[in-house]
């Protein structure tokens, strides 16, 4: 994701971005856990130490094979449009969901453009409809829209969409795991502010970092896994908090805490780094501040008030789900 890195950042930006890509439980999250202070210090040195863990190979031609298969597999259905979906505490729309990952594969098998009528034949008529009277090839979406992506001419297309178009009557959430068993298969859609009005109310005790406070703590972790087992942390079950950290929403850097810091420029020792787990939660309680903090400066919600003007764009969407992060963060807007 180097070509997401704006020119102008700085390397704690970038730091910042490397880490938050990395999904917490996962092998690169691990590897990167265990990296010297001198190979994170530098964005050049965590490039580096990335390049010699994952040197860059020519792919397969079987390889592109199987992700062109992949890609023409994906549909978009129906009641997935207009819908917000879930993934690991983060909100998205149906189509952007289905555009962001179909826009992934197409980029890793340096498509130009030619699948995309094939694609098309994976999204609903009512989507075709806004491409116009007849459905249109990229190049002329291209000189139509132009592009500078090979998706935005479709994104743009269905930018107008207003989030709460009627596609059905009854929206539900779209369950993209399968949960553990006797789990419920989904829940209705809960807004933000009554979200954070729960996560606030919720009775959690922080311990101070002393002998009594890890010992109530571990007393804490292990009612939690025995009450939830191994689902993720909500609203509804928050996550204990390490001895002597702050409050969830705090502005917090996610690795140790505390504030006052990005999280790429965490100095805490090891031992002092909290769980993966916690880092995740307050990950999710940040993003769901500054999904209030934007839509509150929004008059008109639609798709195109979350991620700019090519909504469907993987480029620059996550950049600006990372900008604002960043922002909010930064600059104040996030809570105090």
């Amino acid at each position: 994701r180097r070509n997401l890195v704006s020119p102008a950042w700085k390397d704690p930006e970038k730091l910042e971005f490397f880490e938050l890509s990395l999904k917490s439980g996962s092998y690169a999250k691990s590897w990167y856990n265990k990296l010297a202070a001198t190979e994170t210090d530098t964005f050049a040195h965590l490039v580096a130490a990335f390049q010699r863990q994952w040197p860059e190979k020519e792919m397969a031609i079987r390889e592109k094979g199987e992700l062109q298969e992949e890609l023409l597999s994906l549909k978009l259905r129906p009641e997935e449009v207009g819908v917000r979906i879930v993934e690991e505490g983060i909100e998205e729309w149906g189509q952007v969901h289905w555009a962001v990952k179909v826009a992934a594969i197409a980029a890793r098998i340096e498509d130009d453009g030619g699948l995309i009528p094939q694609a098309l034949k994976n999204i609903p008529d009512s989507l075709l409809l806004r491409l116009g009277p007849k459905r249109k090839t990229w190049p002329e979406l291209r000189a139509q829209q132009q592009p500078q992506t090979p998706t935005r001419g479709l994104t743009t297309a269905f930018s107008g969409m207003a989030a709460t178009s009627p596609a059905r009557t009854d929206p539900v959430r779209r369950v993209l795991f399968p949960q553990v068993p006797g789990a419920p298969a989904g829940r209705t859609y809960r807004p933000d502010t009554e979200r954070l009005r729960m996560i606030q109310a919720a009775p959690v005790t922080i311990h101070p970092r002393n002998q009594a406070g890890l010992a109530a703590y571990a007393q804490q972790i292990t009612a939690y896994t025995q009450k939830h087992g191994t689902l993720k942390p909500s609203e509804e079950r928050p996550y204990p908090l390490s001895p002597g950290t702050v409050a969830v929403g705090s502005g917090e850097c996610h690795k140790c805490g505390m504030v006052g810091h990005y999280n790429a420029d965490c100095t805490a020792a090891s031992a002092l780094l909290i769980p993966d787990t916690e880092f995740r939660w307050r990950q999710i309680v940040q993003s769901i501040h500054t999904r209030i903090a934007r839509n509150a400066r929004t008059t008109a919600v639609n798709i195109v008030a979350d991620a700019g003007e090519d909504v469907f764009g993987t480029a620059e969407y996550d950049q600006a789900v990372i900008e604002e992060y960043l922002r909010s963060q930064g600059k104040g807007e996030g809570p105090t």
